[in-house]
């Protein structure tokens, strides 16, 4: 939800440009979208289609940003190896994730 009100925080943007600057899939950008509007974050342009960021959505984002300075960073321990190494299997592009590709998988084990 944040990076999708971020997005539209100085422009009134088209919901294909907040897709890509926030880095999320159509359908996420779809059901996010729709909960930003109806909780007043976004609003929305019938008239141009567009979206853009309300004052409660740059609120929501400050007290996010405050939230963030306030939890612990937790660093990626280098012990963590991806289930599929661990298999003899490595996905392309695993190895550039520095090992923390299956987190998930580890903590079943």
């Amino acid at each position: 939800m944040a990076s999708i009100l971020d997005a539209a925080t100085t422009n009134w943007e088209y919901k294909t440009t907040i897709m890509n600057n926030a880095a999320v899939s159509h359908s996420q950008l779809i059901r996010y979208l729709a909960i930003a509007v109806e909780r007043g974050l976004m609003e929305y342009s019938e008239v141009r289609d567009l979206y853009k960021t309300t004052e409660a959505g740059i609120l929501f984002l400050d007290k996010y940003a405050h939230l963030l300075r306030l939890l612990p960073k937790i660093p990626v321990s280098p012990n963590l190896i991806p289930y599929e190494e661990e298999k003899g299997e490595v996905r392309e592009g695993a190895e550039e994730r520095g090992g923390d590709s299956v987190v998930s998988e580890q903590i079943r084990k």
